[in-house]
Formats: structure tokens, sequence, C-alpha cells
């Protein structure tokens, strides 16, 4: 029993020993030697431990980038339904999934309605013409609603002839057509609803258009940090990766200077109280007599002597 309470004593003084030496003092000797092997182990360290915080710093910017910076252009085709002499229609599905948002909320879009029509005497006669968008959610509910005219630009006898004249040969192989596109923007302050998103639109033209093809652009209007964001990405991704790998590494440093007190103060407090130690030494019952040194032991041999001669005296 006394040798077990001895080795459970030894192995706790142990235990708050290692627990007392300082947290750089722990790194085994091929880290914290002064060789040559030592430095360039020690070099390989700090380089792998600086290329982590890089690779995490720029993993840290990706994930943000993709949640703070939405899609730029949602381009759709149009196909045009001439229902009635009256007016044109145009049903417009941006999702294939029900509940799938395609927009950000806090993010301010464009809508522009491209028509690409030839420049026949019809459209040129036609004059001006409305053109009505409505952006529906899942339940077909109009969540934003806009009405614009639109007209195809003017050209006077004169100037159509000079430039059927000056493409005639183009025209006649077939390398050009007489057509234009007509851009027109049907909001430019739209925002999606958080309860309600958009998931398709809804166009109407007042007239029946001649239209070859036709293409309905959702653009995100970036301002402020997302502006920058998008059309500097290789500077303001620099900055940002320095900033965090910075930032990083002053956390670290911070953490291992807290660490290093931590363990420096608990080793000066086991200095100023030596016996601590002492104390948890157990008992064992019995007192063990300190050995006699030789000066002692022939003065009481001495004395015996000379007590049994005078008794025999």
């Amino acid at each position: 029993m006394t040798q077990h309470n001895h080795r459970r004593h030894g192995h706790q003084g142990y235990e708050s020993q290692t627990q007392n030496i300082p947290l750089a003092s722990r790194l085994p000797a091929w880290v914290s030697a002064r060789s040559g092997a030592s430095l360039a182990i020690r070099v390989t360290l700090a380089t792998a431990a600086l290329f982590t915080v890089l690779v995490s710093s720029a993993v840290l910017y990706g994930m943000f980038y993709k949640l703070y910076v939405p899609k730029l252009l949602h381009e759709a085709t149009v196909h045009l339904q001439y229902n009635s002499p009256t007016n044109t229609t145009a049903y417009i599905g941006f999702v294939r999934k029900p509940n799938y948002r395609f927009l950000s909320t806090s993010q301010a879009y464009t809508v522009t309605l491209d028509l690409h029509v030839p420049t026949s005497e019809y459209n040129e006669k036609l004059g001006n013409f409305m053109i009505s968008l409505g952006m529906l959610d899942a339940q077909a509910g109009i969540v934003y609603q806009a009405s614009r005219a639109a007209i195809l630009p003017y050209r006077s006898t004169a100037v159509r002839y000079l430039q059927t004249v000056l493409r005639a040969i183009p025209l006649a192989l077939g390398l050009s057509q007489e057509s234009r596109v007509l851009s027109v923007v049907l909001a430019d302050d739209l925002y999606d609803k958080l309860y309600s998103p958009i998931v398709a639109a809804h166009l109407v033209l007042s007239q029946p258009v001649q239209v070859y093809s036709a293409t309905l652009t959702v653009a995100a209007r970036f301002e402020g940090l997302r502006y920058w964001m998008y059309y500097w990405r290789s500077p303001v991704a620099g900055l940002f990766i320095s900033l965090a790998a910075m930032w990083q590494v002053v956390l670290m440093g911070i953490a291992w200077s807290v660490l290093e007190a931590y363990t420096a103060r608990n080793t000066a407090a086991t200095q100023r109280s030596p016996a601590a130690s002492t104390s948890q030494q157990p008992a064992t019952g019995t007192d063990v007599a300190a050995p006699a040194t030789p000066t002692a032991a022939a003065a009481d041999d001495r004395s015996g002597r000379e007590m049994a001669g005078s008794t025999s005296n």
C-alpha cells in the first residue's frame, strides 16, 4: 500500500510539473534546437502555416462573394403569341422549381426587353405602341407592374435609299439584314419580395409588331461594395484576402500569448510555494532512524567499556 501511494503521488507530482513548464519549452528538441536542420524544419512549418492561412482566407472570401454578390444577368427568350389583331402576349418563366429564388431581395434590378425587328414599312408606319410588364410570383400574383411606350426610330426616304445602296453587296450575299434591335427599359428599380419571390413575367404588346426574336433581360444594378467586388474583382479580392490573413495571424499571436502567460503564471505560483509538493507526500506510520556516523559509534563504544569497568570495580 505504501509503495502504491508513493507511485500515485509521484505520478501526480510529474503531471503538476509538466503543466507548470512554459508552453515554448514543451516543443520537441528538433524544433527548438538552433541547428541547420531545425531551422529548415521551422521554415517549412512557417511556410505551411502561412499557406494554410492564405488558403483559408481565399475560401472565406469566395464564400462571402457567393453569398453577397448575386448573379448579374438573367436572360430569357420571349416567345410572342399573336392571339388577336389588337395585342400580342408572352409568358416567360424564369425558374423551374416553384420554391427557387433567382433574385436577391436586397438588390435593385433593371428589366429590359430587346426586340429584333425588321425595318419594314409596316413597323415604321406602326408608330407608338405600348409594352406592359407584369412580374408574377408562384401563385400568379402580380408583384410588379409597369407600362412603357416604344417606337421604331424614324428614317427618311433618302436615308433608307442611301443605306440600302451602301449595304447592297452584304444584303445580296445574305451577310446582313434590314433589321435593328429595339431596346425598351421596362423597370429600372425592381426589388424582389421576401415572401412572394418573382418566378415569371407576363408581357403584353398593344399592337402586333413584326418581330424576328425577343429577349427579356433582368440585370442587377450594382452599387457600393457590390460594384467594387464585381467590376474590380482582382484588387478587391487581394485586399480582402490580405486583411483576412493578417487578422488570422494577429489572433493566432494573441492566443499564443494568452496560453504562454497562463503557463508562466502557474510556474511562478509553484515556485513561490515550494512546500506544496512536500505536504503531498504520504505518512508511512513508522519512524525511520537516521544512520549513525562512525565517530558517534566509536564514542558510544568507549562509554560502554568505561561503564562496564566501573561496575566491575
